[in-house]
């Protein structure tokens, strides 16, 4: 039987920053809607109250990239890193600087007498593989666009490049030597991934209000009658979920294969690494194991650091030498599973995956241009 983390799952550790995604999901998911929430009043609970009775669960789970996937840009990490950025800005572009010296974050490109500045307001990414930058702009409409910094920090080389999906070269535009402008809906998609809640109101997100980062109700739902009955009332999804709920429930936001163009899931496409849920439910491994979820392998709660996701134990539950009517390795290998069936995977110059599509591999993909 598959160990599983299932009463107490949120999404497997994911990628960097802005991932944008099919609405699709928000007709799927009526309980538990992607879109903004149209009152943090109606069912939420203070997110502190779950430490009052889960403490140590709470403690440990701060520390996961889900909870720290969004930062303001004053938190002290962001803070650190854009010094590290301005200390260093002639290696990446001179005519740069960023102005930490005020109560706002300001980057500025000069070239000439041509000025241009972007005011930062949030850091996306919790930094297990990158930390990128945005700012956001009210747009004619009083509805606000978001601006997605040329430059993000990568944790693989520990230094500065240029963000994923931005060209090397500057395109046209005001914006155009700062970052890439994204409109509303795309602003909306992107924060309703790295946050708990957004706030509404008349049509419009309260960024002022957002609850950043992936915490307990993103992803247990509304929790004030929880709360409120002293842990009575229990409205659990996950007690209840089928397997492939399970993965729909973290496939909100790492995607899942509804999402995808049907010609884009094969092997050999590198970039289905980066969606964890869709290369899985595509496995033997999981279509062979009714039990088995992205929870099987992973404790949510717990910082990856922390607990040993890329040893054997999930391997040997369903390939044990010691069982009669396992399948064992055609290699006879009893160890290094994860360096034949899911090595990490060059998706971007510096940002490495976990194949979750369990194989073997004849070949790795070279890193797209």
């Amino acid at each position: 039987m598959l160990t599983s983390w299932a009463p107490y799952a949120v999404p497997v550790l994911g990628l960097l920053g802005l991932v944008a995604f099919s609405s699709v999901r928000d007709q799927r998911n009526d309980e538990f809607p992607l879109q903004p929430q149209s009152s943090v009043a109606v069912g939420w609970a203070d997110e502190s109250s779950c430490a009052d009775c889960h403490f140590e669960q709470v403690e440990l789970f701060l520390q996961t990239g889900h909870a720290q996937t969004l930062r303001t840009v004053e938190d002290s990490r962001s803070q650190e890193l854009l010094q590290v950025f301005q200390d260093s800005v002639s290696e990446y572009d001179q005519t740069l600087r960023v102005d930490l010296s005020g109560r706002d974050v300001d980057v500025v490109s000069q070239s000439g007498a041509n000025s241009r500045s972007l005011e930062l307001d949030w850091c996306f990414g919790s930094g297990t593989h990158a930390h990128t930058w945005v700012g956001t702009l009210p747009d004619a409409r009083g509805q606000r666009d978001l601006v997605e910094f040329r430059w993000s920090w990568y944790h693989e080389t520990a230094s500065f490049d240029i963000t994923p999906g931005q060209t090397a070269q500057k395109g046209s535009g005001y914006f155009a030597p700062l970052g890439t402008l994204f409109d509303t809906p795309k602003a909306r998609r992107c924060f309703a991934c790295h946050s708990t809640v957004l706030p509404e109101s008349n049509g419009h997100v309260d960024y002022n209000a957002i609850h950043p980062g992936v915490t307990c109700q993103r992803c247990h739902g509304p929790r004030q009658s929880h709360v409120e009955s002293n842990g009575e009332i229990q409205e659990g999804f996950w007690q209840a979920a089928s397997q492939m709920d399970s993965i729909k429930r973290c496939g909100e936001c790492h995607r899942i294969a509804e999402d995808q163009d049907p010609e884009d899931i094969k092997p050999e496409n590198p970039d289905i690494v980066r969606f964890q849920p869709v290369s899985l439910v595509q496995s033997p491994c999981f279509k062979n194991s009714p039990q088995m979820t992205c929870v099987s392998c992973h404790n949510p709660h717990r910082p990856l650091n922390s607990q040993n996701s890329s040893g054997i134990w999930q391997c040997v539950q369903c390939h044990d030498s010691q069982q009669e009517d396992h399948v064992l390795c055609s290699a006879d290998q009893l160890d290094n599973c994860l360096e034949c069936h899911m090595p990490k995977i060059q998706v971007f110059e510096n940002i490495q995956f976990t194949d979750h599509w369990i194989r073997v591999r004849k070949s790795l993909p070279k890193i797209p241009n």
